[in-house]
């Protein structure tokens, strides 16, 4: 009995084995046609989750496929994050392994692209900017009030629409100051606009102030741009913006979707 034990203890180590070496081999094939499809100078990340992977295998339906490549350069982007979440990606699975894969049906695809701050930065021309969601009061004047408008667009209910907080350092009447903005961020056709609503200056010598109007106005102005980060993956139509630390979002979702060599579908 006891070496009996000893065996099957032995033969579940192997199949455990053999599963992530399978889900190894898989991803492997996944990112070289991700890498394609997306016009990739390197292979992106992917990993297919779930265990046991075998029986996923077997059946040709992978329940959560992710995939992410940093750094990507698009137009004046230089550090662009894509991504993208399949949800029960279905191929052969013997054309998987004999690597001849070249059509993969997903019930519900979610890709995105991250806009890093250091790119934004380099863009608007604003040194050390980091980028937060904003808390929810943030449009709130300064007796607390906030529009019913705004109450609604802090509330989150509009996926088009969120609020950032900006900070960073810009040169006013020759001297560098640290500011923080709170702006809207609108989706817009395929772009991102931001537009700046709040100003807040402090200057670590002076404490917080108070700027001229006109000095308002053109730090404000400087915070407003358009961005355009190119397609989204799989040329998905972009639903949502967001903001997360470090960064903007852009993404979309589809379901129904088949990737090709001829493109992708949806519907």
């Amino acid at each position: 009995m006891k070496k009996l034990a000893i065996a099957l203890v032995i033969l579940i180590g192997l199949l455990v084995a053999a599963d992530f070496g399978a889900a190894a081999f898989a991803e492997y094939q996944v990112a070289k046609r991700m890498a394609a499809q997306l016009q990739l100078r390197e292979t992106p990340d992917v990993r297919i989750n779930g265990f046991p992977f075998l029986t996923q295998a077997v059946a040709g339906d992978y329940r959560d496929v992710q995939v992410a490549a940093n750094a990507v350069h698009v137009a004046q982007f230089n550090e662009l994050g894509i991504e993208a979440d399949l949800h029960h990606a279905r191929v052969s699975t013997a054309e998987v392994l004999a690597g001849t894969a070249d059509r993969i049906t997903v019930d519900q695809l979610t890709g995105r692209v991250k806009l890093r701050a250091s790119d934004i930065a380099r863009i608007i021309g604003i040194q050390d900017l980091t980028i937060n969601p904003a808390l929810k009061d943030a449009l709130a004047d300064e007796d607390g009030n906030i529009s019913p408008a705004d109450e609604q667009l802090a509330a989150g209910t509009d996926d088009t629409k969120a609020v950032v907080q900006l900070d960073g350092t810009v040169n006013i009447a020759g001297s560098d100051n640290k500011v923080r903005v709170i702006a809207v961020l609108s989706l817009v056709g395929d772009t991102m606009q931001i537009e700046p609503r709040k100003l807040d200056l402090n200057n670590s010598a002076l404490g917080p102030i108070e700027l001229p109007e006109i000095f308002e106005q053109s730090v404000l102005r400087q915070f407003s741009t358009t961005l355009d980060p190119g397609a989204l993956p799989f040329q998905l139509q972009p639903t949502a913006v967001r903001a997360e630390r470090g960064a903007l979002v852009i993404e979309g979702t589809a379901d129904n979707v088949t990737i090709s060599g001829n493109g992708v579908t949806t519907g």
